[in-house]
């Protein structure tokens, strides 16, 4: 399996990023964080967010649509991480989800434009955020800045910290589709993630409600194929 690592931060770049979007590399970069994430339980966790948006009516307050996908993309993560063992909690308020290992926790943010595409500037949080998200940016970027020093490999193997990952979707109203990434962020200014160390991106999922619908009891292995032989290949 290929090991991805973070180019050595500096301070003249806080900018570097990895940014994946092959899905084998993002399937085997998700193993490495944790066994238990794989691409297609993300994408479950999506679509379940999509469906809950889907149930606005012309009765409904007009930020409905957005309020009821992010608490809906928020309960999926948590109810199917849960089942694997992860510990639900909260801080002042903001939910996170963290491996039995406490080594990495996931939070959900609705991001901007830029969310799940491969572009320079990279994405952003929609909604302002406050101390919280501040407090766990400023701990990854902490940890980051521990390859510039020669004693790196010994606190990797022994750290205690959580690196806190953001599952950022931004649903784009033109063209119909919500785009999703995971992604670790490293730089907070003015209530905005401003930078990313890693970003593992997912692609678009239509909102076409006759070909999303995924059974709650579906695996979430990935996909195999059969291969039939050509005749004469015995």
């Amino acid at each position: 399996m290929r090991k991805f690592e973070l180019s050595p931060p500096s301070s003249s770049n806080r900018n570097a990023k990895v940014v994946l979007t092959d899905p084998m590399e993002v399937e085997a970069r998700l193993h490495e964080l944790h066994p238990d994430l794989k691409a297609a339980l993300f994408r479950i966790v999506v679509i379940g967010g999509l469906s809950a948006r889907n149930e606005v009516t012309p009765a409904s307050a007009p930020t409905a649509a957005g309020v009821k996908q992010w608490l809906a993309t928020v309960e999926e993560l948590r109810t199917l991480l849960a089942q694997l063992q992860w510990r639900i909690h909260e801080n002042k308020n903001c939910p996170f989800i963290s491996s039995p290992d406490r080594a990495v926790s996931i939070v959900v943010m609705t991001g901007n434009a830029e969310t799940g595409m491969d572009v320079d500037e990279g994405p952003a949080n929609q909604a302002e955020k406050g101390a919280v998200a501040e407090g766990y940016v400023q701990k990854n970027w902490s940890q980051l800045e521990l390859f510039n020093h020669d004693a790196f490999k010994l606190v990797k193997d022994k750290q205690k910290e959580t690196q806190v990952w953001v599952l950022l979707y931004h649903y784009d109203r033109a063209l119909k589709q919500v785009r999703f990434e995971l992604s670790l962020p490293t730089g907070f200014s003015k209530k905005k993630i401003t930078d990313w160390g890693e970003r593992l991106v997912f692609g678009a999922i239509p909102n076409d409600p006759a070909t999303f619908v995924i059974r709650k009891d579906e695996p979430i292995e990935p996909a195999t194929v059969d291969v039939v032989p050509k005749m004469g290949a015995f």
